[in-house]
C-alpha cells in the first residue's frame, strides 16, 4: 500500500473502506532498493525484488505521517533492518509517531550473520522481537516468512520474546529466467513470490501457526495470495 496515499487515487476508495493499513518497509536511513528489473510476472502471481526502497525513518515520521489521516482507519508501521540496533532505532522513531501499531519484517538479511535472514531462525527472530519490544509500548506485530525449517517454533519464540500479534505469511522466494537470453529476470537474481499461487501455502502456515498461537489468544493477520474478501468454501 505504499505509504497509505498512493492507492487513494483509485476510483471510489478511500482509507474508510479498509479497518487498517501497513505501510511501506521503512529502514534508519533511505535506500534506492535493488536494480531493475524488480517486477516479473508468474502464472497466478507476482516476483518482486524492490530491496526496500524507502525515504528513511525519519522522513517517513515527520514527512509523511503528518499527512495521513488518523481518523479515517488505523496506521501500521513496517520496521525493516540489517541489525539489531537498526530494528530498535526505528522502532524508537515510531514510538514517538501516531503510528497505531508497529509490524516486525524479519526477513531482512542480518549482514553481521553473512546476510541469512533474521526470520530464517528462531533465535534471531526472538532477540529482534525482544530488542523492539524494550523500546515501544505500541503493538507489535511480527511478520514470519515461510522460508524456513520451523514456522511453529519460530511463532512461539517470536510471542514469549513479546509479539502482540503475529502476520503469516511474507512472500515465498523464487526465480525467473528469460528463455531468449537464459539470464534471470529478475535484477537481483531472487525475489519474493505473492499472489493466488501461494495461498494453499500460506493457509497450512497459518494453521501451524495457530497451533501454537491460537491456545494463547495470539492475533494472526492472515496474508499471502488473497485475492477477494469473499471466496468459495474450498478456499
Amino acid at each position: 500500500m505504499g505509504f497509505g496515499e498512493e492507492y487513494t487515487r483509485v476510483a471510489g476508495f478511500s482509507n474508510r473502506d479498509v479497518g487498517a493499513v501497513v505501510l511501506k518497509g521503512t529502514t534508519l536511513n533511505a535506500r534506492l532498493g535493488n536494480p531493475p528489473h524488480r517486477v516479473c510476472e508468474t502464472p497466478m502471481g507476482m516476483l518482486n525484488a524492490i530491496g526496500l526502497q524507502n525515504p528513511g525513518a525519519d522522513h517517513v515520521v515527520r514527512r509523511i505521517l503528518p499527512e495521513l489521516d488518523f481518523s479515517e482507519t488505523r496506521f501500521i508501521a513496517n520496521v525493516s533492518g540489517s541489525t539489531i540496533d537498526e530494528y530498535v532505532e526505528v522502532t524508537r522513531r515510531f514510538e514517538d509517531s501516531p503510528i497505531d501499531a508497529i509490524e516486525i519484517n524479519i526477513s531482512c538479511p542480518n549482514v553481521k550473520e553473512g546476510g541469512v535472514a533474521f526470520g530464517n531462525y528462531p533465535e534471531m527472530s526472538a532477540r529482534v522481537v525482544a530488542a523492539c519490544r524494550a523500546v515501544t509500548r505500541k503493538p507489535l506485530i511480527t511478520k514470519l516468512s515461510p522460508n524456513q525449517t520451523d514456522i511453529r517454533e519460530n511463532a512461539r519464540r517470536c510471542i514469549e520474546a513479546g509479539s502482540d500479534g503475529l502476520a503469516v505469511i511474507n512472500t515465498i522466494m523464487g526465480m525467473a529466467i528469460d528463455v531468449r537470453t537464459r539470464k534471470p529476470v529478475i535484477g537481483n537474481i531472487q525475489g519474493g513470490l505473492s499472489g493466488p499461487a501461494i495461498k494453499p501455502i500460506a493457509l497450512l502456515k497459518v494453521h501451524q501457526v495457530y497451533e501454537v498461537a491460537g491456545p494463547q489468544r495470539i492475533p494472526i493477520i492472515g496474508q499471502g495470495g488473497v485475492a477477494t474478501p469473499t471466496t468459495p468454501s474450498s478456499s
